[in-house]
C-alpha cells in the first residue's frame, strides 16, 4: 500500500470523525419529550387570558381604542414610500383614474337572423351592425350567435359581451 499524503490523512480523519457521530447520533436512544396535557395546557391558557384581562385598565382600553381606530382610517400616504416616489405614483393614478370610461353594463339577451340581416337584443332594444346604441359613444361593431362586439369611439376600446341565457 502506498504511503498517504497529508491531504488524504485528513480526509480520512473527518469521514472517521462523521462516522462516528453518526452512529452516536443513531444508536443511542434519545430522551422522550414530555408532552404536556391537554388539561395543563388549558389552564396555562386560562392562567395568561386572566392575566391580560386584569392588566387591562380603564385607561389602557381607550388608547387601545383610539389605537385601533387611528389603524382603521384609511392612510394618506405610503409609509413605505419615499417622498418623491410617492407623488409621482398618486400623480400617474389620477390621470389614470381621470382618463379610464366609466364601466357601461350591456345585457346582450336575444340574437335574430332575417334573410341576410343579424340583429341583436341589447338592454331591450334591436340593433343591426354598425348602428350607434342609445348610450352615446357606443356603436355595435359585429353580432354572433353568441356574442357582440361593441366599440367605444371614446376610449376605442371594443368590448365582447356574451348571450345571455
Amino acid at each position: 500500500m502506498a504511503k498517504l499524503e497529508k491531504r488524504e490523512m485528513v480526509i480520512l480523519g473527518v469521514m472517521g470523525i462523521l462516522i462516528l457521530y453518526a452512529a452516536f447520533e443513531f444508536l443511542v436512544p434519545k430522551k422522550k419529550a414530555v408532552v404536556p396535557s391537554v388539561a395543563q395546557s388549558t389552564s396555562e391558557l386560562s392562567n395568561f387570558v386572566t392575566g391580560v384581562t386584569t392588566g387591562l385598565s380603564k385607561g389602557t382600553t381607550k388608547n387601545l381604542q383610539v389605537i385601533i381606530s387611528k389603524a382603521e382610517k384609511g392612510w394618506r400616504q405610503d409609509p413605505f414610500l419615499e417622498a418623491k416616489s410617492y407623488q409621482t405614483w398618486s400623480k400617474a393614478r389620477e390621470t389614470a383614474t381621470k382618463a379610464a370610461a366609466p364601466k357601461i353594463e350591456f345585457a346582450y339577451t336575444g340574437y335574430l337572423e332575417l334573410k341576410k340581416q343579424r340583429i341583436a337584443i341589447i338592454n331591450g332594444m334591436e340593433y343591426r351592425e354598425g348602428e350607434e346604441l342609445d348610450v352615446k359613444g357606443f356603436v355595435l361593431k359585429s353580432i354572433s350567435p353568441v356574442r357582440v362586439v361593441i366599440d367605444n369611439r371614446d376610449a376605442r376600446a371594443p368590448q365582447t359581451i356574451l348571450l345571455q341565457e
